[in-house]
């Protein structure tokens, strides 16, 4: 038995349960009380991003498909849990604003991308801007359910931190896609 379909079946499992996670997000907001359970449940659904890379290296069931969905995965698990988190604190601006730069850059790559004939590699910076969501998001979830303890605050803030800093890779990374798509001599020097 074959099992080069498994690390296709990951990633799309991973688009799937990044809503579970959205949702465990959203009911602790709704018992204004969060729990750790948030926070393991993104921890899990983000390694298997891992896992589905390994496994198709280790499988040789690299695919186009799977190339295309690895990042996808990625985009919907920040987008809906940072939309679930911006929600919970009343769209708060600290959280809202990078909020809304990291899933516009986000939709204007995987857009582009969809472009017949457009070749756009991820980046190593776009690789560091995702793994700074990661860490960011993962800091949010477990800050809250850690904020009565005296690092908690400390947490959220440096949490919150590198979310921001994600959005501002975003927008750089963004520009650096678009700018490298454009002919040499409209280019900015």
């Amino acid at each position: 038995m074959s099992w080069k379909w498994l690390p296709n079946a990951l990633t799309i499992a991973r688009c799937i349960l990044a809503f579970g996670v959205a949702a465990l997000i959203l009911k602790q907001g709704a018992l204004e009380t969060y729990t750790i359970l948030p926070f393991l449940a993104f921890v899990a659904i983000a390694a298997t991003d891992f896992v589905d890379g390994y496994a198709a290296r280790k499988l040789n069931a690299v695919s186009a498909l799977g190339a295309f969905l690895d990042p996808v995965a990625d985009k919907i698990l920040v987008a809906v849990s940072l939309l679930a988190l911006s929600y919970n604190s009343d769209w708060s601006i600290f959280l809202a604003v990078p909020t809304a730069i990291i899933i516009v850059r986000d939709i204007a790559i995987t857009i582009i991308r969809l472009i017949p004939d457009v070749t756009l590699p991820v980046t190593k910076l776009a690789k560091w801007k995702t793994a700074l969501e990661m860490a960011g998001i993962g800091g949010v979830l477990l800050s809250l359910a850690i904020i009565k303890f005296q690092f908690g605050l400390a947490l959220h803030l440096g949490s919150l931190g590198l979310i921001w800093f994600a959005a501002i890779l975003s927008a750089y990374t963004l520009g650096l896609y678009v700018s490298s798509l454009l002919p040499d001599s409209k280019r900015p020097h």
